[in-house]
């Protein structure tokens, strides 16, 4: 397999009307190694004629029709049948910056330990109009770690990774049901990953990310069926991510554990053996007490007490993605 070619994975549905956006800015990369999968989940709205006027005469690639599939599985399939080791993902609404590719293959080049490299964004409206107020991004591989505690933090479209290590995680899954039809197959696929790799999110703004109050996404997020999908998903991968037994961890999540510090302490050491930092400088990371704020029970004084008492310590040393 090439280490420097790229599959970039485009699973699709009706998304005809910024898709050739998001073709032309594949086509200007400056970064030209790379081969464009897209996979067609039944679209009715001529998005089949448009990619058939690009792959493979504009860009090279392969286009999987006939077969729809769920968001979840067919990635799943994309990663199966993408031929490269390192694979890009993008949503066909969005915008790629024309250095994206160079920029994370040269990030990866530097940090080859890292499972997956993602980055930054501009979020933007169905006009094309940059929205402000973006939430804040976690960078670091430590950062990564603790935002996960709390929600899929890694900007899914910007992401590259390694295939070997998404296979090697179980790839992308779909364990939605009719009666719960929403699943968060990013978040399930970053708390299994990170269970045995280290991710990390360049600064950088490499990626104009389409807001769609209409998407599947934003639609879950107002009806509150996103959080119940993240909580099935802590469910299932809690007790491997985090070190702890099955029934602590979602207790920990519902903010009903009612003495936390035990289960702080065994996730310090948990995660040490992927990141090296120490418990008690992990207890002292700022990261790691913004996912706290959101998981330890308000009437758990004594863990809001102790962790407390750690900010008032000498900060721990910044961490910083691993060296090769």
């Amino acid at each position: 397999m090439s280490t420097e070619k790229l599959s970039v994975l485009i699973p699709i549905l009706n998304g005809a009307p910024f898709l050739e956006e998001a073709l032309v800015s594949l086509e200007q990369q400056t970064h030209r190694d790379f081969e464009v999968l897209v996979w067609d989940n039944g679209s009715t709205d001529g998005t089949l004629e448009i990619l058939d006027r690009w792959i493979p005469a504009r860009l090279p690639g392969r286009i999987y029709r006939g077969q729809p599939l769920s968001l979840g599985l067919s990635l799943a399939r994309l990663v199966e049948v993408a031929t490269t080791e390192l694979c890009a993902r993008m949503d066909a609404d969005d915008i790629c910056h024309p250095d994206r590719f160079r920029q994370q293959l040269d990030f990866h080049r530097q940090h080859p330990t890292l499972a997956l490299v993602g980055t930054d964004r501009d979020c933007i409206d169905m006009a094309g109009n940059k929205l402000e107020g973006a939430s804040t991004l976690p960078f670091t591989p430590t950062e990564v770690l603790h935002a996960t505690l709390v929600g899929p933090r890694i900007w899914h479209p910007t992401v590259l990774f390694k295939r070997s290590a998404i296979l090697q995680a179980g790839n992308y899954q779909d364990h939605s049901s009719p009666a719960e039809p929403y699943w968060s197959e990013d978040y399930d696929m970053w708390m299994r990953l990170l269970t045995h790799h280290l991710a990390a999110t360049m600064p950088e703004h490499l990626l104009r990310y389409r807001i769609n109050p209409e998407g599947v996404t934003q639609k879950a997020m107002k009806e509150k069926r996103a959080a119940l999908a993240r909580r099935r998903v802590w469910e299932r991968h809690a007790a491997a991510f985090t070190g702890l037994d099955s029934s602590t961890a979602l207790r920990l999540h519902d903010r009903t554990c009612r003495f936390a510090l035990p289960a702080l302490w065994r996730m310090a050491r948990h995660f040490q053996r992927l990141d090296g930092l120490p418990p008690f400088a992990r207890l002292r990371h700022p990261s790691f007490h913004a996912a706290m704020d959101k998981l330890i029970s308000r009437q758990d004084l004594t863990a809001r007490l102790w962790l407390k008492a750690c900010r008032s310590l000498q900060p721990a040393p910044a961490d910083a993605p691993p060296t090769p």
